[in-house]
Parts: structure tokens; sequence; C-alpha cells
């Protein structure tokens, strides 16, 4: 992978987007890039509807992926469907950078400013929403290890330490049951149907008990990036946000994870996607069109009522409540804001 990545310094700087020319397969010269900016997660809290919106500005490619899964997935020699094992050799970096395929979008995007050597100002992205924890079947890979050594933030920062990550947050139980829901109904896990809250909180009660067994012997750390415990429908392990979240933050500068909160996001999107413009350093889209957009792609539940689960029994919720709570003490220490207990221990 990173024989092909040439050294920062030779990224050519007449593009925002960190970009060079390399030669293909073919042994033909061409532009080669990688993403400016990623969207690297959480599973089910809003992040397809975050990228739309990002897809749409003039500066940003309208070529970006959506759920590329190359770092989680794809560069391990696993499909992109989850929980599934490598069966096949793994897409090389080569291909992944997408040999000439931002080019035409990124050259649309010139503009010469006096005194920059920059002209070509668009950027990409790349947003998986399983980056930020899908470290699945690392075992194989660093076999005799308790936790995985290397991570996707690892790689990504190694191949540009100047990445900018965008995070979203939501709260663990409502993102938890949501993700199930979503699963379940598109036959990702293998669910007793209907769904019901009693099937859920016996679902629940198993994921609970396997990560507990798991902590007699294993770190927390270890235990949430456990293969095994990522088997169970409910999601709970990637709801355990302050572990991921440590480690993207040992790769990667504060400044450069941009951590948006769910529940504010939908309550003032056009607020949340100026923060984030900021953030990019791109120019705000204009408060007309951003309303416009909003009022046009109104967010709707694709599930049926029968794929959703009706309420949650209260057992079930003081269960979690529970066991999440260290972990929120974790997370708000590590962002240093107690909006992240998500006003649930009031």
């Amino acid at each position: 992978m990173f024989t092909f990545l040439p050294p920062k310094k030779e990224f050519m700087k007449e593009f925002r987007n960190p970009c060079w020319k390399g030669r293909d397969l073919d042994n033909e010269e061409k532009l080669f890039c990688i993403p400016y900016f990623y969207i690297i997660g959480f599973t089910k809290c809003g992040t397809t509807d975050l990228f739309a919106i990002l897809k749409n500005h003039t500066h940003v490619s309208s070529r970006a992926g959506k759920e590329t899964h190359y770092f989680d997935r794809l560069r391990r020699g696993r499909i992109i469907r989850m929980n599934r094992k490598p069966t096949r050799l793994p897409v090389s970096f080569l291909s992944w950078t997408n040999a000439g395929r931002f080019r035409a979008n990124l050259i649309s995007t010139y503009r010469h400013d006096p005194g920059s050597d920059v002209l070509f100002h668009g950027i990409t992205m790349d947003a998986t929403p399983s980056a930020v924890w899908d470290n699945e079947y690392w075992e194989i890979f660093h076999p005799g290890y308790r936790e995985p050594p290397v991570t996707n933030p690892d790689v990504i920062a190694t191949i540009n330490p100047d990445s900018r990550i965008i995070v979203s947050l939501r709260n663990p139980i409502s993102r938890m049951q949501s993700a199930y829901q979503f699963f379940c109904a598109f036959h990702v896990y293998q669910c007793d149907r209907p769904v019901t809250p009693e099937k859920f909180h016996n679902l629940v009660v198993e994921a609970v008990r396997m990560f507990q067994n798991c902590q007699k012997t294993n770190t927390d750390r270890g235990c949430v990036y456990s293969t095994e415990t990522h088997q169970l429908a409910t999601h709970l392990y990637a709801s355990i946000y302050s572990v991921y979240l440590a480690d993207w933050l040992k790769a990667f500068p504060r400044e450069q994870i941009h951590v948006m909160m769910f529940e504010e996001h939908i309550h003032d999107e056009i607020s949340s996607i100026n923060s984030i413009c900021d953030f990019l350093g791109i120019s705000r889209f204009p408060v007309d069109y951003m309303k416009k957009y909003l009022e046009e792609h109104k967010v709707r539940n694709s599930l049926s009522d029968s794929n959703r689960i009706p309420y949650m029994l209260t057992e079930t919720r003081q269960l979690l409540l529970d066991f999440f709570k260290p972990f929120l003490d974790d997370l708000v220490k590590l962002l240093g804001d107690e909006k992240w207990y998500w006003n649930m221990y009031n």
C-alpha cells in the first residue's frame, strides 16, 4: 500500500486535495487522488444525510464515494457485506485511489488566487460509516494479540496525516435500537421475526453477558474490538464510542476531528452544516439553498412498522443505561462536555 503512495512533498501543490501523478498498471501516467476528508461514522447516526448534502457543494467532488469500505474491509480481502471473513485477495491501494476518476471534478474548481499556488480548490471525501469501528477479523492478521495493534485510523493517518475526520454520535441506546431494526430488516443478521420488545431484550441480555464475560479475561479495548462480540444483531459494541474515538484521537490531533451530535444536527441542520463547512475550510451553503434542499429532501424512515420495535422494555433500557455508564464517563472526559451523557442520568 505505502510503496505506491508518494511522500507528502510530492503531492501536487496546484491541488488543494491530496493528488499526485503516477503510473497505473498499464504504465500510463494518471492523476491519483485520496480523500481530503472522511465521514467515518457512526452507523445509523445520519451519515447518509450528511454525505448527500456535502456532495452538492461546488467544491466537493460529486464522484465522492459512499460506503467504499476500503479501509475497514476491502484492503483486508473482505467483501463489502459486514460480518464476513477475508475470502479474497485484498483490493489494491492503486485501484482504490481511483486513477483519474476525480480529475474532471477537481479541474472544474479552477480559480487563480494571487499569492497562492493552489489552482484547483475542489476536495474529495470518503463516507464509510463503519470505518470508525469495523476492524473485524483483525485477529487473523495479528495472532496472539489481545488487542489490535493497528486499526483504521493508524492506516489513514499514515497515508495522509493531514486528513480531516468527521464523526457523528447519537444516543447510544437509540443508535443501537435503530441499527438492530435496520440490519434485521435488510437481512444482514439472521433475526427471529417479527421483532418484538421481548426478543430484543433477550438479545441485549445475551450481548451484555458476552461482553462482560470477555472483560474477565481481556481489556475493555480488546473486548470492544473482539470479532466475537461483533456477531450479535444488537450492535452493542458500536455504541461504545469512547474506545474507538480514543484510537482516532491518538492518530489525529483534536483539531482535525469534527465530532457532531446527531440530535443537534437534526434539530438545526443549517447550523450543523455551516459548522462542518467551516471545519473543512469551504464556503457555507447559501441559506436559501439549504432551506430549499432540506424541504425537498426530508428524511423519511424507510422501515415498515413490522420491522420496528414498537417500544423498549423498562428493564432493557435500565440494563443498557447501567452498561453504557462507565463508557459514557470516559467519553465525557475524552471530549470535555457532559452533553455526551444525552441527559440519560438526570
